[in-house]
């Protein structure tokens, strides 16, 4: 019994000695003359990207779940530079992991001048996959697709956007 509580006592008193270093520590790091982080502020003016790419969501509830679906991607230069061989390529995944199953797509622009926007039109295939032999095949999930465009220019100009379709 004695030899319980004496290691009783030890223990608070080393867990103890622990905290008040830690405590130690932390009131030493943290001084006034640290600077805060700085805050994004909205209001002031930011400079446009050079390159940037929209997908419209109108564009993205048209689509079906079937071959053959056409989607148009807006690239605008918001530059003052010309860009050249403009890349753009579309990602067509299933969130589905166990079964993953990607579609990619790729166009190119061989000039872009500034303040142009161009459209750019894809033929995608967002058909669900086949169902392998299941031992329930009358109830099938219904997965999303997951759209990933990314633009990039000649100069390390890009854009990336993501979008996911509900099923």
């Amino acid at each position: 019994m004695r030899g319980v509580v004496l290691w009783a006592l030890l223990a608070s008193i080393a867990f103890l000695a622990t905290a008040a270093a830690f405590l130690l520590l932390a009131s030493l790091g943290g001084g006034p003359e640290s600077a805060p982080i700085p805050r994004a502020d909205p209001s002031e003016s930011q400079e446009r990207s050079a390159l940037s790419l929209k997908i419209p969501e109108d564009r993205l509830e048209e689509l079906e779940r079937e071959p053959g679906q056409r989607l148009t991607l807006d690239l605008e230069n918001g530059g003052e530079e010309e860009l050249a061989d403009v890349n753009l390529a579309l990602d067509v995944v299933s969130e589905n992991t166990a079964q993953p199953r990607a579609r990619s797509y790729r166009e190119t622009l061989e000039r872009l001048a500034p303040d142009e926007t161009a459209s750019v039109e894809f033929e995608i295939d967002l058909s669900p996959p086949v169902p392998a032999s299941e031992p329930n095949p009358g109830i099938e999930p219904q997965y999303r697709e997951i759209l990933e465009a990314r633009a990039s220019a000649s100069g390390g100009v890009s854009d990336v956007k993501t979008a996911v379709l509900a099923p």
